[in-house]
């Protein structure tokens, strides 16, 4: 197999960031797409009431895919570190133990999730006819969440070691597969919100066991091998301290979604929760863009801050910077003008829906224009090896500012008089702004080491030992 990932440390900047974003952003936004086409058929067949049952129970299963995100995060970090220093042994270790703390994370939480999430559907306060579609779109989820997480955190390492168009490729396959599945499903054999379920999970079964096929193959720099699949606590303490910073951010997204669900249950009525589901999708297609960006400038800084090329790494993390800002500008700009053309390709608009739906969007993603600064930023800090502040970082906007804010804004709200409802959807853009202004603070630090040189070894990428002697320090 050639080593395709030499040139991440010799090729120009911009045309490398082009080469591995465009396949990047393609891939994301197809993963993100298997929610959308759940929602447009679901919303189409089904109507408002499958809407709001898939938006009640969403937040779990996203979470129980985080783990997947765990482990494939933090382990192409330090792929990507070892490439950059010709590590391609202890690279392959890292596979192999990613691999099995995927199975092992996903085994645990399949149990629990299942419990509890019967448990908050149980709670919540929706219809009956609500809460049934809710909690069988649950456990069809959940019982395959294993699938995501091995597709979603084996796919990237694939793209890390250089080949990105093949991990796109990857993933369209699934989605074409889910998008021809989906409507077979639910409007062929007439299974609502379970068919919808159940096409996913078998479009992303397929799509696992071809992962699986590729990296086992001899088609991979990196092969998959039985003896790399012992647990070394060596090799996974990086792995889990990296990948923890994007882990918690998806665990912060999940609980501000259940919280989000509890307030609107407190503050609307289940018309709400279906304009929530959508403007949750709006905004997934925004961030995930972001996200693909990034992930596609992964590889280049990660190389080129393990070789200590300073310089290349500054350029190409502000061209990244730059890229997700203007798609940032440009989508919300849009949404903010045709608010109810973009309900409207979700589900069917009935006068209520329209009403809440256009006021909602422009509250509540007025400030996602910031979004592209703030998610490129945060992620650069764990890929170089400071998972603490990645995390911090990832944590501001939706813990630290957007939970409180869900709370308080509503009571503020109607203390002046107006709909409580006009606090949760103001919930977003408070955070966003507020977590935009934190990071701007940390960015211009961490430009001036780069423009200077002065950067400091940090702890997952040492001068002179291997990347899997860190310290297992932990913390936000």
């Amino acid at each position: 197999m050639v080593d395709n990932s030499k040139v991440l440390g010799t090729a120009p900047v911009g045309t490398l960031l082009v080469r591995y974003c465009v396949p990047s952003v393609l891939a994301m936004l197809v993963q993100v797409l298997y929610t959308f086409v759940d929602a447009i058929f679901v919303g189409q067949f089904v109507g408002e009431k499958g809407i709001a049952a898939v938006t009640l129970v969403f937040p779990i299963v996203v979470f129980c895919s985080g783990f997947g995100m765990l482990v494939g995060v933090g382990a192409c970090s330090c792929i990507s570190l070892l490439l950059g220093q010709r590590r391609l042994e202890e690279a392959e270790k890292t596979l192999g133990n990613a691999f099995s703390m995927i199975i092992l994370f996903s085994l645990v939480m399949t149990t629990c999730l299942l419990v509890l999430g019967t448990l908050f559907v149980e709670s919540s306060q929706v219809s009956e006819e609500v809460r049934e579609m809710a909690k069988m779109f649950l456990w069809i989820s959940i019982s395959c969440g294993i699938l995501p997480a091995l597709m979603f955190g084996l796919n990237n390492i694939i793209r890390v070691q250089g080949n990105p168009r093949i991990a796109m490729g990857s993933i369209m396959f699934g989605f074409c597969l889910n998008s021809t599945l989906n409507p077979l499903f639910i409007a062929v054999f007439n299974w609502g919100v379970a068919g919808s379920a159940l096409a996913t999970a078998l479009a992303q079964a397929v799509t696992t066991v071809w992962i699986l096929y590729f990296l086992t193959s001899s088609h991979s720099l990196l092969k998959l091998k039985l003896k790399n699949m012992r647990l070394d606590w060596k090799i996974c303490a990086p792995v889990l301290a990296i990948g923890l910073a994007p882990f918690l951010a998806q665990s912060a997204s999940s609980l501000q979604g259940m919280i989000l669900n509890v307030q609107l249950e407190a503050y609307g009525e289940e018309v709400a929760l279906t304009t929530a589901g959508v403007i949750y999708r709006v905004a997934l297609i925004i961030f995930t863009v972001v996200l693909g960006i990034y992930q596609g400038a992964q590889p280049i800084l990660g190389y080129n801050y393990g070789a200590r090329q300073f310089g290349r790494v500054y350029r190409t993390w502000l061209l990244a910077i730059g890229a997700a800002s203007v798609w940032c500008f440009v989508t919300v700009s849009l949404v903010l003008l045709f608010p109810i053309q973009t309900v409207a390709m979700v589900t069917q608009l009935t006068p209520e829906l329209r009403e809440i739906c256009g006021t909602a969007l422009r509250l509540s993603l007025a400030m996602c224009l910031l979004m592209g600064f703030q998610v490129v930023v945060s992620q650069y800090f764990q890929t170089i090896g400071k998972p603490r502040l990645s995390i911090f970082l990832s944590l501001t906007r939706q813990v630290i500012f957007m939970i409180p804010a869900l709370f308080l804004l509503p009571l503020i709200m109607e203390k002046l008089g107006f709909p409580g409802l006009l606090g949760i959807w103001g919930s977003f853009t408070f955070a966003d702004i507020m977590a935009f202004l934190l990071t701007a603070c940390f960015f211009w630090r961490e430009c001036w080491h780069l423009k200077t040189g002065s950067v400091e070894p940090t702890p997952n990428q040492p001068p002179t030992i291997s990347v899997v002697e860190t310290p297992t320090s932990i913390t936000p």
